[in-house]
């Protein structure tokens, strides 16, 4: 590892500078990161689809029997608008969002000391860290929970579900909260790999490690707000330009379906990507901050070299 001359320079930055820094990281790294979240971002896509893509096209089926001109096209292709679905696939998506990071994070880790590895090694370290990862982020913050929600709602006649698309809600609005104030979950447990439980009087819990980093710098909720206002910025964006491209040029009722259906969650997919990097970046300013990140990274480079030089005397 490159303890003095890290990819990515290790200092303070404020908030903007996190924002284009993330921004310059995505243009140098486009592939690497692009793999390492589609790993994840494409089961998750697959699996909503699959759980609640029926809310959408049970509207969509009766449009198919009616005129376009007529009054009951008007009415259905406004039920459409107004689906069910929107509600839940944002619910899902918002909730789920941090699973990107589990080989991304890793990824960062190793870019910014100049370690070059292959998806295959990612995906075995994350795996290594599989029972923490399920317990602390699939369970704890609401990750299974939604998607038995969702599993509810797909095994529910298309009438009945609205009990549960309120329950959603309610872990959604849980989800944030938890995440604006204990943002960096994934960094402590795949970069510092704490453990679960003590195995030893010197280790440090999960649980303890992250009340420590997390209460240590004031300011921390305000960054995760701001990443989020980005994220919902770059939806929308994109949803815009899908949705002008499909009125403008190809026939607007199916190419509204395809892009409530696909182009809603594939965005928001691509904004939890970015956030995922803002995210990181947040961490690295905090160690930063609380540890003094900067001097100890000169002091295990100086080690190294110390070491090496040890070596070449033995030899």
């Amino acid at each position: 590892m490159k303890f003095d001359n890290p990819r990515i320079a290790i200092r303070r930055r404020k908030t903007y500078e996190l924002m284009d820094l993330s921004l310059h990281v995505i243009r140098t790294y486009p592939i690497r990161l692009a793999l390492a979240m589609l790993v994840v971002i494409a089961p998750m896509l697959f699996l909503n689809d699959f759980l609640i893509s029926h809310l959408l096209l049970i509207d969509s089926e009766y449009t198919s029997f009616v005129h376009l001109d007529s009054p009951e096209y008007k009415i259905a292709y406004a039920d459409i608008i107004k689906a069910p679905f929107i509600t839940t696939m944002i619910c899902l998506v918002i909730i789920q969002a941090p699973i990107v990071s589990v080989l991304s994070v890793v990824l960062l880790g190793q870019i910014v000391f100049g370690v070059e590895s292959s998806l295959r090694k990612l995906i075995s370290e994350s795996l290594a860290r599989f029972g923490v990862l399920f317990w602390s982020v699939g369970c704890l913050r609401g990750i299974i929970p939604g998607l038995l929600v969702a599993q509810g709602i797909a095994i529910r006649n298309h009438r009945s579900y609205e009990d549960h698309i309120g329950l959603l809600v309610l872990i959604t609005l849980y989800v944030v909260i938890l995440r604006m104030v204990r943002p960096f979950i994934f960094e402590i447990i795949l970069l510092e790999k704490t453990p679960l439980f003590k195995k030893s009087k010197q280790q440090i819990t999960l649980s303890k490690r992250s009340r420590g980093i997390h209460r240590s710098r004031t300011g921390v909720g305000g960054r995760v707000m701001s990443g989020m206002i980005m994220s919902m910025i770059i939806t929308t964006s994109l949803i815009g330009g899908m949705i002008f491209f499909a009125t403008t040029f190809v026939n607007q009722h199916q190419t509204t379906l395809w892009v409530l259906r696909w182009g809603l969650p594939i965005s928001m997919w691509m904004a939890a990507g970015f956030l995922s990097i803002v995210r990181f970046l947040n961490y690295l300013d905090v160690r930063i901050e609380m540890e003094g990140w900067e001097a100890e990274l000169l002091i295990r480079a100086e080690a190294e070299k110390m070491k090496e030089r040890i070596q070449l005397g033995n030899v």
